[in-house]
């Protein structure tokens, strides 16, 4: 079987790492694991030893037969969906996920991963390294975004290694890296569920012009006065010409409250 371009296919082919992706899932017993993306199995195989039962979701119906025979008759469930369009209610929460995934459509999978929360307990994945750079990011960094917000609302984005090109078949041309998020067990305290679009929403709006003034943005996208969200800005502490990458998801959180998502 062969990668396919179109679905941004580089297989793991390094077991070390594998083995370490696999060792770092914090799954305890009783709660499921879902692998995305399984391809020819390098992760997987790691992944059943530890979690017998688990599940694993895969789009590419010429994978499935070299997958199952690597992985035998174990107690495994596979999917064979599209992982945008699959329930990740079928793998049973509580529920931990894991994957290789494709530099594609990574950030979207992580989205959707995330939505999940709290039922989705944490996901551990590798993805291109400047994806993930993005995701760990600190304020006041150029590489603090939507992104970095998005994730770390949920719980705190840690780096735990790097994988070299030459771990893929076929070599990518960028390095990759194994990101992971536990997600907050006070997740839904943050915020309530019904406001997330809308936060998620308001710091998108921030991040569409984030070379001006924060303060200046929401009041060319959201209509209000300049002033209004500068006032806001300087109660809260923070210097009223402050940009959108200055803020992290605490301060955001702070400032959609008091803006009142307007």
């Amino acid at each position: 079987m062969g990668p396919k371009k179109y679905l941004g296919q580089h297989f793991l082919t390094a077991p070390a790492y594998a083995s370490r992706i696999a060792a770092a899932v914090p799954a305890a017993p009783g709660e499921g694991v879902l692998e995305v993306g399984p391809g020819r199995g390098a992760l997987s195989l790691h992944l059943l030893e530890r979690f017998p039962g688990m599940h694993l979701v895969e789009v590419d119906g010429d994978a499935l037969g070299a997958l199952k025979e690597k992985l035998g008759n174990g107690e495994y469930t596979l999917h064979h969906e599209d992982v945008m369009g699959f329930d990740f209610g079928k793998a049973g929460f509580p529920l931990h996920v894991a994957g290789n995934l494709p530099y594609n459509i990574g950030a979207m999978i992580i989205k959707k991963t995330l939505l999940y929360a709290p039922r989705v307990l944490s996901c551990t994945f590798m993805v291109q390294r400047e994806v993930a750079m993005r995701i760990v990011s600190a304020p006041h960094s150029r590489q603090n975004g939507w992104l970095s917000i998005f994730c770390q609302f949920f719980g705190e984005a840690k780096l735990l290694f790097n994988v070299p090109p030459g771990a893929f078949f076929p070599r990518p041309n960028v390095d990759s890296s194994v990101f992971q998020i536990v997600v907050d067990k006070g997740v839904d305290a943050k915020l309530e569920r019904g406001r997330w679009e809308g936060f998620f929403s308001f710091v998108d709006s921030g991040f569409s012009m984030r070379r001006k003034q924060l303060a200046k943005v929401m009041s060319l996208k959201l209509g209000r006065e300049k002033e209004f969200y500068g006032d806001i800005l300087a109660g809260m502490g923070i210097d009223a010409a402050v940009r959108p990458e200055d803020l992290g998801v605490g301060e955001w959180l702070d400032f959609y409250r008091i803006a009142g998502g307007q």
